[in-house]
């Protein structure tokens, strides 16, 4: 199995990947964070999940920086957890030692520069068979999946007409994501909108089988203590011609988790947590045809394809950069009040 490094010991990476990693069996061989006191806290983790023998790297352990790290021979694959902006200059370090990247959404703080990243993927390491993947756990919630197949494969609602995304959430001072340095003074569009938003995109596009094209809209920041924005409403057009309503806020006194995708034969509702999903599918007269609650397990599986990509050569396309670049087109139309939304072909 692939020797395996993390580049970036925070939250996310302790939190999630970590026990991904293990649960997987994985051949984490090392991680590495600009701190050895943030690394350090990841590898204590590590031993209280019962995994030994992992090597820290950091800017500030002599010898064992990043570049160090990028040299072994026996590591050939690395999962980057790192803040937004500083993300596709340590994704291109890593290619160019010849390692097969999985990084966290989103690919970039905006489209240039993701295009840019992507267009050098392509022409300098891709014939390489290096693997490059964008994590994404949304296309991989069991729920997620369930909710595409009754809507895309099997018809359940019909031709789809509408569909209606509303995502409220109230984010304070002092909550353990928004205290990361980074988050608080963003230096990236959007703020929440993107870090936290391209989520929802993201599953959005993978249950209807269908591209946002167009936005228009209104984006604000109505919380002092979150800049740029933390509050979207817009209008939708999907390139199947459906029509729909996107709201989004961080800075809401309300809370709401839901998706509506309406068709010529009735309704699928999405609600529930990245950790259990409910799908619903009603009738046009409301009778409930359909009503299933899906325990999610996408860290997991996310991980799952991109080490299954790494051993195979053939990447997963549901976290294939192509995938990641319109998630993020979608969220920097809506940032900036709508219009056409500027997607690759997939």
């Amino acid at each position: 199995m692939a020797g395996i490094a993390i580049i970036g010991a925070g939250i996310f990476a302790t939190e999630e990947h970590l026990p991904a990693l293990i649960t997987l069996k994985a051949n984490l061989k090392a991680v590495y964070s600009r701190s050895a006191k943030t690394a350090s806290t990841f590898l204590l983790e590590s031993k209280k999940l019962s995994r030994e023998g992992i090597e820290l790297y950091s800017e500030d352990t002599p010898g064992h920086h990043l570049d160090d790290l990028l040299q072994r021979g026996d590591i050939r694959a690395v999962i980057i957890l790192l803040p937004i902006p500083i993300q596709p200059d340590i994704i291109r370090r890593c290619f160019a030692a010849g390692k097969h990247v999985l990084s966290e959404k989103p690919i970039a703080k905006d489209v240039s520069t993701a295009r840019f990243l992507l267009e050098d993927y392509k022409r300098d390491y891709a014939h390489r068979n290096i693997i490059f993947n964008v994590a994404e756990q949304f296309r991989y919630m069991e729920g997620a999946e369930l909710a595409r197949k009754w809507l895309v494969d099997e018809n359940a609602i019909g031709k789809l007409t509408q569909v209606h995304l509303k995502i409220w959430r109230n984010i304070q001072p002092g909550g353990k994501y928004y205290e990361t340095e980074w988050r608080k003074t963003p230096q990236y569009q959007g703020g929440f909108i993107l870090d936290g938003g391209i989520h929802h995109v993201a599953l959005l596009r993978y249950v209807s089988g269908q591209e946002i094209i167009e936005t228009r809209g209104f984006a604000r920041q109505i919380a002092a203590h979150m800049p740029p924005l933390d509050t979207v409403n817009a209008g939708i057009l999907l390139s199947g011609g459906a029509t729909g309503t996107f709201s989004m806020s961080f800075a809401s006194t309300n809370s709401a988790t839901e998706y509506l995708f309406i068709g010529t034969k009735g309704t699928l509702s999405m609600t529930g947590t990245p950790l259990e999903t409910k799908v619903k599918v009603e009738d046009a007269s409301g009778k409930i045809k359909r009503n299933e609650t899906v325990k999610n397990h996408s860290v997991e599986r996310e991980i799952k394809a991109f080490l299954n990509a790494v051993e195979s050569g053939n990447g997963d396309s549901r976290i294939g950069p192509e995938e990641a670049l319109n998630d993020l087109a979608v969220i920097e139309s809506l940032c900036s009040n709508g219009g056409k939304v500027d997607i690759v072909p997939i």
